[in-house]
């Protein structure tokens, strides 16, 4: 071993100590900082799946097609290089080659070469993106690191072909550290093409060219080996790993076992759990959380991604002292709201999905944002003004809203429907629940009777709860209130086992989601449809017939996607589908499906005041005019109230309608 071998060996060894040291220290905060340590079911068969189509494939990033496809070349382009590179070392530290000529061989490094080319265009498009273009989710964060980064990968690469073209143009004749020394042009087309072109260099240049190559090389690689942990580019270690622990329910915030728990939501870097951590040190600082998040694109400084990362610094400086300090963690960890995190960037988060939906590493910011509200609210007893009053309003009255609960089922009198509550012996195969909103507000009472419509004309036998229905406890849960959220789940449970209830139809999708996700943990199994779902086969059963538009009616309609019901229940196709059931005059908004945007309303924000910047419900009304609708179809209460208040505060009120699905059949039913 000569001691061009010595000092490679050497440099490695040190690299790798330096990351595997870093990654020591990143584990040890995971494991030994959370007081949570939630178990995860193995589900291996879809975590493969996810894994393979999220990570290896980069199936997320191509919601951003551009940005996408130059991340996932650059990612491919990456492990087919990770062969060169060991094959590079083990030359230059054994001299000979790991890969033997063969099949192998030639494959590996017929790819090296292609990729090695599609890389160096990569980064010099990723350079345009971020200070040519200037996109906006770009600037301001990290531009020294993501400079810093592009400079090493490009360097990688150039000084592979500067190595390569040299041995192309037979300069390296006698060289020892050279990867496959003389290979056939046909395995590396680029440095072919490049050897071609490039007048040879005199032979008295070609030792420092190809030993500057080499040392710039081998020193870049573990330069970028050690940095990689120390970085945003930890995301490269901890993604994968992110991606194979998700759980399949996102953003869904754990519940609280009162009788064992004493730390209540999310104060200090201690109450996030391991998965959290990982979830904070997979973040690439892309943006596309807050480039999505309606907050933050309507003037509110809510950003998802600065909620992520400045936990994450929190993570990494507060652990490095509790590493040194572990016994006096008091003295350690301090509370992460406030400082960092403003109050008012928590209370301003619809919990629509849109981050979660978006990020390519799987992070799962909303339930992050509701602990950290329930902290607020169980430890402090602090909440925006109409918080508190929704808190007072579900305890006494089980709902939202200050009406004697007696009066619940008071929208379906001289209707004919079974009301339980009523009529506790009545035979029925499945129960409408109507939810808060459908029951007492006017505009939503509408709803209610034209499901109750529906369902009579196709001869379901159906009935509701009347003044035994309670609030699902969604929008306690996703205001910070578990133990009221605990108390009424608990409730309902009881009133299910009760009435030996299997079988649920809703027009509200966070009663939908929290009924059919979130139930079973309380001991209740539940089959649960959406009215959309519901509605749309009865249809297609025909069951029921609706009339079609006539062909020179003028009724253009569009359709908003509500976020329980979308991006949370995957529901899009069947909504459409009703639609397209009676006419073929519809377009989608400019944000629609997986990226529609919110209507406001969500994680109790339908009884806060929206202060702060614009109005989400009035630039999602804006989307619908600059189409042209006539009619804004919805398929959830909360969405109907804030579009219906936006279009008329918006002065709209002539040319655009707001109506449920089940109001549009109902009022076709042939």
């Amino acid at each position: 071993m000569n001691l061009v071998s010595v000092l490679v060996l050497a440099g490695i060894l040190i690299a790798v100590f330096a990351f595997f040291y870093k990654l020591y220290e990143i584990l040890w905060d995971a494991i030994k900082i959370p007081l949570k340590k939630p178990r995860m079911k193995l589900d291996l068969g879809r975590r493969i799946y996810i894994l393979i189509r999220n990570v290896f494939l980069q199936g997320k990033l191509f919601k951003d097609p551009f940005a996408g496809i130059m991340h996932a070349l650059m990612f491919w382009g990456f492990i087919v290089f990770g062969a060169y590179s060991i094959d590079f070392f083990y030359v230059t530290i054994f001299a000979h080659q790991l890969f033997s000529p063969g099949i192998l061989s030639d494959i590996i490094f017929f790819t090296v070469n292609i990729f090695a080319g599609i890389v160096i265009a990569d980064v010099i498009y990723a350079a345009v993106r971020r200070w040519g273009l200037k996109i906006k989710r770009y600037q301001g964060f990290n531009g020294f690191e993501a400079a810093f980064i592009l400079v090493l990968i490009g360097l990688l690469m150039l000084t592979y072909f500067v190595m390569s073209v040299l041995d192309m143009q037979g300069l390296l004749a006698g060289y020892t550290f050279v990867v496959r020394s003389g290979a056939p042009h046909y395995l590396e087309p680029i440095s072919y093409a490049l050897a071609s072109i490039i007048p040879k260099a005199p032979s008295s240049y070609v030792y420092y060219i190809f030993w500057s190559a080499f040392w710039i090389h081998a020193l870049d690689f573990m330069v970028f080996l050690i940095y990689i942990p120390r970085s945003k580019h930890l995301h490269l270690f901890a993604a994968p790993f992110n991606v194979l622990f998700s759980t399949g329910t996102q953003a869904r915030p754990l519940p609280i076992d009162f009788e064992k728990e004493t730390r209540f939501g999310a104060t200090d870097i201690r109450d996030f759990t391991w998965k959290d951590y990982f979830d904070f040190y997979s973040c690439t600082e892309c943006g596309r959380c807050t480039d999505n998040c309606p907050a933050n694109m309507t003037g509110k400084t809510l950003s998802p991604r600065d909620i992520i990362w400045d936990i994450r610094e929190t993570v990494m400086a507060q652990g490095k002292e509790y590493r040194k300090n572990r016994d006096n963690p008091d003295e350690v960890f301090k509370t992460v709201i406030g400082d960092p995190i403003l109050e008012k960037d928590l209370w301003s988060c619809t919990t629509c999905m849109a981050c979660v939906e978006q990020c390519p590493v799987m992070i799962d910011h909303v339930p992050k944002i509701i602990d950290m509200r329930r902290s607020l609210v169980l430890n402090q007893g602090k909440a925006p003004k109409e918080s508190l009053d929704l808190f007072r309003n579900i305890e006494s009255y089980a709902s939202p809203y200050a009406i004697d609960p007696s009066t619940r089922g008071d929208w379906a009198e001289n209707l004919d429907v079974v009301n339980l509550s009523k009529n506790p012996d009545a035979n029925y195969d499945v129960l409408y629940w109507v939810g808060c909103v459908a029951s007492y507000d006017r505009r939503n009472q509408d709803i209610a009777k034209s499901v109750t419509k529906i369902l009579k004309k196709a001869g379901v036998n159906f009935a509701i709860l009347g003044s035994m229905e309670k609030c699902t406890g969604d929008p306690a849960r996703r205001t910070g209130n578990e133990y009221l959220a605990d108390m009424m789940i608990k409730q309902n449970v009881e009133t299910f086992k009760e009435k030996k209830i299997h079988k649920v139809i809703t027009a509200c999708p966070h009663c939908f989601n929290s009924l059919k996700n979130e139930y079973k943990e309380y001991g209740v199994e539940l089959e649960v449809y959406h009215h959309s779902e519901y509605i749309n086969r009865l249809i297609s059963d025909k069951k029921i017939s609706v009339k079609a538009l006539t062909s020179d009616s003028s009724e253009k309609y569009t359709y908003h996607d509500s976020c329980y019901l979308g991006r949370y229940n995957k529901i899009y196709d069947a909504p459409r589908e009703i639609i397209g059931s009676f006419t073929e005059n519809f377009e989608e908004m400019e944000k629609n499906k997986s990226k529609a945007l919110c209507c406001g309303a969500g994680g109790g924000r339908l009884w806060m005041q929206e202060t702060e910047g614009t109005m989400v419900s009035h630039k999602r009304i804006e989307m619908a005019d600059k189409i042209n609708a006539s009619t804004v179809v919805t398929a959830c209460p909360y969405c109907m109230t804030m579009l219906d208040d936006a279009r008329k505060t918006t002065n709209r009120e002539d040319k655009m309608n707001i109506q449920d699905l089940s109001e549009v059949i109902a009022k076709r039913l042939e």
